[in-house]
């Protein structure tokens, strides 16, 4: 009884060229997934920063941190460039950013670390921006001088009471 041989070398090159061209399907596949949802992501976080704008009912006011963190939706150019802000965009740019999947939700840090295709929608957006981290600043030290006034007031009142007890 003798052991036949199980294939010929031929038939296992053609095995194995035809494991590695499925090996290469699924390794397209799993590229093309990944990109699928790498889109998705970026078109979900756009969506969300629409859909925040329209539930604090604020429109493009940053009269809060919270509000200058919050992700915003810029449409982008073919290269990934800033065109501007999905709302304040013109609406053929609109237009192409949504039908072309050229959209993404960034903060305006995120967003003024990527090249603009319009210096001066730039320079609008660095404007708002240092607006309201100044109107932020003096609101915080007005705060504080607010509080300073106070506790002042609260030791004169109390100085004011020792003197009187100590006078009775």
């Amino acid at each position: 009884m003798g052991i036949a041989a199980k294939r010929t070398p031929q038939e296992a090159k053609e095995a194995l060229a035809q494991r590695r061209a499925q090996a290469d399907a699924r390794a397209k596949a799993a590229i093309e997934a990944l990109r699928n949802a790498g889109d998705l992501r970026r078109h979900q976080a756009a969506a969300d920063a629409l859909e925040g704008l329209l539930a604090r009912a604020t429109g493009l006011r940053f009269g809060t941190l919270a509000d200058l963190l919050a992700p915003q939706p810029w449409a982008l150019d073919e290269d990934g460039n800033i065109l501007g802000h999905l709302l304040t965009v013109k609406d053929d740019v609109f237009a192409v950013a949504v039908g072309n999947d050229r959209l993404d939700g960034l903060t305006l840090e995120a967003a003024f670390g990527l090249l603009w295709a319009d210096l001066e929608e730039r320079a609008a957006w660095t404007k708002v921006y240092a607006d309201a981290l100044r109107l932020l600043a003096d609101q915080a030290e007005g705060q504080l001088d607010a509080q300073r006034r106070r506790a002042a007031l609260r030791q004169v009142a109390e100085e004011k009471q020792f003197d009187q007890g100590e006078g009775a």
